[in-house]
């Protein structure tokens, strides 16, 4: 027993928390999942928000960053830390919330339901005057069953959308158009909806009206590069039809560097639009998860959010699809078009190079035959006038030789022409060692 009680000693108490240590990544993940809280709402209630397009690169949002900072000191309001991604504030009048993307930051403000004011001072609103506003919205929450018809009467008929959510416990309206002071309008008639479910009903329309216009933003860029890559492409079936005419190496390279400048515009044109488009693909299936999470119930008479924006955001992200398959198609052909010129270069030069060879080889023949020949007639020459000098050897000795002079030349013509041959031999090895 006591061996026992010792055993059970040793596992009492716990372990430095020196001993462990945490990810990097541990506390950025766990402020994800509270970086964009919802305030429960209380009706009656207005809510706006400004959207501005700030941009993706990083000096502008730590442009914004400072700004904010700054106007934070002015004011006497405790500023958000440096990494922030949503930032809330209260003051006498309003209840004001900031939030910074990946290229815009929201400016999103709550006031009482008669509140006028569009541009109200105090929310830090001159701190992002020098960039666009992309899109703003407001949003009147009231307590009761349905919208007014007053209310209504405010909605052009032909775009208006009316349906109910919160398993009936509101009603939403809209009608996607501007007011006099630029904001989309919509109408929450709520009853027996909680404040927290009140907050997150006004939040997700907040989101589907921002979504909804970043992801048409793309639209702009996408028929702009349609017409581009049409004019592309036409110039790509020109060359193609030079290509299958063309009857030198020098209209090939002509060709070959009319396609490379090809090359080099349509993959400016892919490089132009890829961010926007991806971007426009990302904000659309973010506006699909929105519209499906408030999960409406269509009228008898009038059509729903979700279906009046997605007959018209579809076709807009189904554009953009369109026009990027294009370019990318686009890019594919100039490639082969240019390997397919290659290969018609190569087979070319290839032909040519055979030509010149076989030039070489035939001029080498005859300089061999030509070579043979000399060959042959210097052994004549060298022989002749070798006789010739012996000839006068023997003349001087014609007294004593066995036989005539002519008939000792006769004798040593053989050996001479051998003599001759053989040298001119030695002398030619000699040449071909060196």
């Amino acid at each position: 027993m006591g061996n026992k009680d010792e055993s059970i000693d040793a596992f009492d108490g716990e372990l430095s928390e020196d001993s462990f240590f945490d990810h990097t990544l541990r506390v950025p993940i766990q402020e994800e999942i509270h970086a964009r809280l919802i305030p429960p709402l209380q009706a009656p209630l207005r809510a706006r928000r400004i959207v501005f397009l700030v941009g993706r690169q990083a000096d502008q949002m730590a442009y914004v960053s400072a700004q904010l900072h700054g106007w934070c000191g002015e004011v006497g309001i405790e500023p958000p830390d440096k990494n922030w991604r949503q930032f809330s504030f209260s003051n006498e009048r309003y209840d004001v919330t900031w939030e910074a993307h990946t290229e815009f930051v929201t400016l999103t403000w709550y006031a009482p339901i008669n509140d006028k004011s569009a541009r109200p001072k105090g929310i830090g609103l001159e701190v992002l005057k020098q960039f666009p506003i992309i899109t703003a919205a407001r949003i009147d929450v009231v307590e009761r069953k349905e919208i007014s018809p007053s209310a209504l009467l405010g909605f052009e008929p032909k775009s208006l959308c009316l349906s109910r959510v919160g398993v009936g416990n509101a009603q939403i309206g809209t009608d996607f158009q501007t007011d006099e002071n630029g904001f989309t309008r919509f109408e929450i008639a709520i009853h027996q909806l909680s404040s927290i479910k009140t907050g997150i009903l006004v939040r997700r329309l907040l989101e589907i009206d921002t979504y909804r216009t970043m992801a048409l933003v793309g639209l702009a860029d996408a028929r702009i590069q349609s017409r581009i890559v049409g004019g592309l492409e036409t110039e790509l079936s020109a060359l193609n039809e030079e290509i299958g005419c063309v009857s030198s190496i020098e209209d090939s390279k002509r060709i070959m560097g009319m396609l490379h400048s090809l090359s080099v515009r349509a993959g400016q044109s892919l490089d132009a639009t890829a961010y926007r488009f991806a971007a426009s693909q990302a904000y659309g299936d973010v506006l699909q998860i929105r519209l499906d999470r408030i999960e409406e119930e269509q009228s008898e008479k009038h059509t729903t959010i979700t279906r009046y924006l997605s007959n018209r955001v579809d076709p807009a992200l189904a554009t953009c699809r369109a026009t990027e398959k294009r370019q990318r198609s686009l890019n594919n052909k100039i490639a082969r078009s240019i390997q397919l010129l290659d290969a018609r270069i190569n087979v070319d030069m290839q032909s040519q190079s055979r030509e010149v060879l076989s030039s070489i080889s035939e001029t080498a023949k005859s300089q061999y035959k030509l070579q043979s020949t000399v060959e042959g007639l210097s052994t004549i020459a060298i022989s002749y006038y070798s006789l010739g000098i012996l000839g006068y050897v023997l003349a001087g000795f014609a007294d004593y030789l066995p036989v005539s002079k002519t008939m000792m030349l006769g004798l040593l013509a053989p050996f001479v022409l051998l003599a001759s041959w053989f040298g001119i031999q030695a002398i030619k090895n000699r040449h071909k060692a060196d």
